[in-house]
């Protein structure tokens, strides 16, 4: 799939995402592209070709100095590594071009309608036709074509690349299947295509005349089109968007909005997708540095990496100069581009949907933000745009894909000539560390793994004697570092600690990590919630908290397995130590456990299986899924609880049908009082009876198993509203009398001969008396994070929306126009938040609670 830009328009050109992956050697010496013409049933050869054989010989192989041809692109853009050359069948008689004649009317493969009764009903339909066309064409060629017909020039047994040219115009729209596409062939080998013994994975379909169309005037066909989707066959991915009006690229790489005459990939691309160019060398020290433009003759120095400590995101710049050049003449100006590559998601920018997959490159430009597109034809930095400087006290700065800046900065940008030069500028030392905040359960020997990065020599201050940490200083670079509890907590509340990590070499530098050890003797209490009655008070309610040391304790941090437990899996999937990675992040620390879903029809029997413990009452751990109200049949995840040290298992909760928060770490308890004994035992349990295998994965971590305290610790509660004591209770409900009108945020703390314990988790309720008897049915709003960002989706729109501390004060305030917001979160403190959303409902706010890790 295209884009193509041309002046003030965009035009988009349907196909298939190519996911054929790149081998650089593949990509350099000799590649064929075999042009085969193709007319319908009911047209007459003459009639439906208008132009002249030499013009696509000149299209596709022209290869004088500064022609705009398919082999001259390739030619150029690979640094005279790779000459692809294209072959024509039918042969051209006296000039004119010779088509096949296929077995349908052009009608077959348009749209069913009243005037077209020979069209496609539906998409499956039309998927059918097409492919058989295809077949059709593929047959007649191994029959047709020479022996000596260079398809494979590579020597890998595929087709390099065939381009068919279709008779006539194409239609008005990408929805129809008479429209210029790439599409690639995923078969089987039993039913693969082949062109005298070479598999063809893919094909381009272009039109002889009108190649979609710009305010109803036909592009002719065109090498900006054809060398993008020529391009996949090399191994690169789109870089546009199609899920949204961002554009993170625009004109400034062929792969993105590609002009009708193909600009230049940028070096990244080259890169890392065709193995054109054998590194970007990486800059950091402070000073002048030149490049050579992307397009010229030169490969060496045409880019440089920067990457700032901190984070796997890093930068690259590259100078892109139009003056002299045939491909690159088109651009919108000259100058130097900076843009961002995350690792974490190679395979372009197509895919992109703000929260689960974001742009793997990213282009800076004046008014850019994650969420704002700016001005992407000013990309370019240069003395002529009077854009000299990027980043520090600039107006255009570097961001990570979080929105989080980045601390280098380009200045002294010169004037555009042979070659382009900077200055690079050092903004300060840094020390990043993985985690800004921990939290450990209230015994003694728990550990955490983190990472310090710094760009200088870092130590480590405020230790207390409850916690070991080493090593305790590092030099320059990426340290993994131990965090271990040396203690129990043995106090009723969380105690707190604050290590800074500092700089010999740089006295004004520091970074503050937060530990927190939640008490070995009481938990806060749990589960507070709020409502108003008919009568305008306030009704609290909770859970009482748990007490004294949890009977297995669990956050799978330790991969040596301390505490014995068992995995029982039926093949090679199953469950899994499962270190933090993309798309498997624990809900804390470094680790969780992961069952594996299948990739292959073979049975599943997967059990994570606890340890032996003593009269359990209650079991709590983080669980996440796309497995929940998945209607599904023969396949089972439960949570399944053992009285006989595991000789029969019972199941205490259904994953598919007693969850509904899919995707995201839910905190699932289940009361094992009906189950106890002193050999007990839990298994996370998944398997299907049908020889299939499961189709979805469940991550677990921080499992907790708590006993019935032989005597309760707790002689009441103290409720707190906005941080002031309220009042006192025995029980586990509150009345508020008189509630304050507006916001009210409500804690409450177990109270008894060891004091108070910490807070619980805070409830917000937003008073209004005016409206105390207003009854209407609540809007459905999610709340999530990703990436550095909090996403609030509601299903009416919304008029507000806040994130309040749990103290209390408000830290953003937004006023959406839709029902959907994104907060950029990545200066926030971390700990619990409370997003409180106003919408055009019935007037009630609808708050939800997210933690900021």
């Amino acid at each position: 799939m295209v884009k193509v830009y041309s002046c003030s328009f965009f035009l988009l050109f349907l196909g298939i995402l190519c996911v054929i992956p790149v081998q650089a050697g593949k990509n350099k010496g000799n590649l064929s592209n075999l042009v085969c013409f193709v007319r319908f049933l009911d047209e007459d050869n003459d009639e439906m070709f208008e132009h002249p054989f030499s013009m696509y010989e000149q299209l596709f192989n022209d290869a004088t100095s500064g022609a705009n041809s398919v082999y001259s692109y390739f030619r150029e853009a690979s640094y005279g590594q790779l000459s692809w050359k294209s072959s024509f069948y039918p042969k051209a008689v006296d000039g004119k071009v010779i088509s096949y004649r296929a077995n349908r009317e052009r009608g077959y493969y348009k749209p069913k309608g009243e005037i077209n009764d020979i069209g496609y009903e539906d998409e499956v339909d039309k998927a059918a036709r097409e492919q058989a066309l295809i077949r059709e064409v593929a047959a007649w060629l191994s029959d047709a074509l020479p022996e000596d017909s260079p398809l494979d020039a590579d020597g890998d047994g595929i087709v390099d690349n065939m381009c068919i040219v279709l008779s006539g115009r194409s239609d008005l729209s990408n929805k129809y299947l008479l429209w210029p596409h790439r599409s690639d062939l995923a078969l089987p080998d039993e039913k693969a295509i082949y062109i005298k013994g070479k598999k063809l994975v893919g094909y381009l379909m272009v039109f002889d005349d009108a190649n979609g169309w710009a305010s109803l005037e036909p592009i002719p066909l065109n090498t900006g089109v054809i060398c993008h989707e020529m391009s996949h066959s090399l191994g690169t991915y789109d870089l546009y968007h199609v899920n949204d009006n961002l554009n993170p690229v625009g004109v400034w790489d062929l792969m993105s909005d590609n002009l009708l005459v193909p600009q230049q990939m940028s070096a990244y691309t080259k890169y890392r997708y065709c193995g054109w160019l054998d590194e970007i060398p990486e800059i950091s020290e402070p000073g002048t540095y030149v490049l050579n433009p992307v397009g010229g003759e030169k490969k060496e120095n045409v880019a440089y990496k920067i990457k700032p400590v901190g984070s796997e995101e890093y930068f690259v710049v590259e100078y892109r100069r139009r003056e002299g050049s045939t491909f690159d003449g088109g651009l919108p100006e000259s100058g130097l581009l900076v843009y961002r590559i995350n690792p974490a998601y190679t395979g372009g920018n197509v895919n992109y949907n703000g929260t689960t997959r974001l742009d793997e490159v990213y282009v800076f430009r004046p008014g850019g933000t994650v969420t704002a597109d700016g001005d992407i034809e000013k990309a370019a930095f240069s003395e002529e745009s009077g854009r000299t400087a990027f980043g520090g006290d600039a107006e255009v700065k570097p961001f990570y894909s979080d929105g989080t800046v980045a601390r280098f900065a380009l200045t002294n940008i010169s004037s555009c000539g042979e070659t382009l030069s900077f200055n690079l500028e050092n903004l300060g030392h840094q020390i990043k560390l993985s985690e800004e905040a921990v939290t450990f359960g209230g015994t003694a020997g728990d550990k955490l793994e983190f990472s310090v990065e710094a760009d200088v020599d870092w130590t480590v201050s405020g230790l207390p004697d409850w916690l070991k940490l080493s090593p305790q200083q590092g030099e320059a670079g990426k340290t993994t570092v131990t965090l271990e509890t040396l203690s129990e907590n043995a106090t009723a509340q969380t105690r707190k600690a604050e290590l800074a990590f500092t700089s010999p070499s740089d006295a004004g530098l520091k970074t503050i990590l937060t530990v927190h050890q939640q008490s070995n003797v009481i938990l806060p209490p749990s589960g507070l919630s709020a409502r108003v009655t008919e009568d305008g008070k306030v009704e609290l309610a909770w859970t009482a908290p748990q007490e004294g040391a949890p009977v297995l304790s669990d956050g799978f941090e330790d991969t040596a397995n301390p505490n014995g437990w068992t995995i029982k899996n039926a093949g090679d999937r199953g469950w899994t130590w499962q270190e933090a990675a993309k798309n498997y992040m624990p809900y804390s620390g470094n680790y969780s456990m992961y069952m594996k879903s299948a990739w292959e029809d073979k049975h599943q029997d997967e059990r994570l299986i606890s340890p032996v413990f003593a009269y359990g009452r209650e079991l709590s751990f983080w669980s996440k899924s796309i497995a929940p109200q998945k209607d599904i049949k023969d396949q089972y995840y439960y949570v399944e609880v053992s009285t006989d040290g595991g000789e029969t298992w019972a199941p205490v909760y259904d994953l598919i049908k007693d969850c509904d928060v899919l995707n995201q770490y839910v905190k699932i308890t289940i009361d094992l009082s009906a189950y106890q004994s002193d050999r007990m035992r839990v298994a996370f349990h998944a398997y299907d009876t049908n020889d299939v295998g499961l189709s979805y994965w469940w991550q677990i971590d921080d499992v907790e198993i708590y006993s019935a305290p032989s005597e309760t610790l707790v002689e009441g509660y103290a409720v707190y509203r906005n941080g002031v004591k309220l009042g006192e209770t025995s029980d586990v409900n509150f009345t508020d009398a008189v509630p304050l009108v507006g916001e009210n945020i409500y804690t409450v703390r177990a109270t008894g001969s060891f004091g108070e314990t910490s807070d619980s988790e805070a409830v917000i309720l937003v008073y209004d008396p005016s409206g105390v008897e207003k009854v209407g049915a609540m809007p459905d709003v999610a709340v999530w994070t990703a990436q550095g960002r909090v996403m609030v989706r509601s299903s009416v729109p919304l008029r507000q929306v806040r994130l309040v501390t749990a103290e209390g004060m408000q830290a953003a305030l937004a006023r959406p126009d839709g029902n959907v917001y994104i907060f950029d979160v990545p200066g926030m403190s971390r700990g619990l938040y409370l997003v409180v959303c106003e919408t055009d409902g019935d007037g009630t706010p609808v708050v939800r609670k997210v933690i900021l890790k």
